[in-house]
């Protein structure tokens, strides 16, 4: 699709989006997405991708590089990406259970 502008009532396919974005094995998931057409015709396109809170910050400012990159990929170079990361908790680390803290004091 290169670098050309959408029509005001031409917006892209929701799917090949979608599917740009959980091109990588850190994105657990597309939280939210919304498209829209600038009066001019420029698109903009945000979306809230979750991923687990223990990457590392560089992982996750690549992640995100690379996620916008794909997306101008699939739509062009002239679309405004904005992405959030929700973090949320690694299902691979183990918490422990609340009945085993044991808090010792004394009297």
């Amino acid at each position: 699709m290169g670098g050309k502008k959408k029509s005001k009532n031409e917006l892209p396919e929701r799917q090949p989006i979608l599917d740009a974005l959980m091109d990588s094995p850190d994105v657990q998931s597309v939280l939210r997405l919304g498209i829209a057409s600038e009066p001019d015709g420029h698109l903009v396109m945000a979306a809230t991708l979750q991923l687990i809170d223990s990457l590392p910050i560089y992982v996750i400012s690549h992640t995100l590089d690379d996620a916008k990159r794909r997306i101008r990929g699939v739509v062009g170079d002239t679309v405004e990406v904005y992405l959030e990361p929700e973090l949320v908790r690694d299902p691979a680390q183990e918490q422990p259970a609340t009945d085993v803290i044991v808090i010792k004091a004394s009297d």
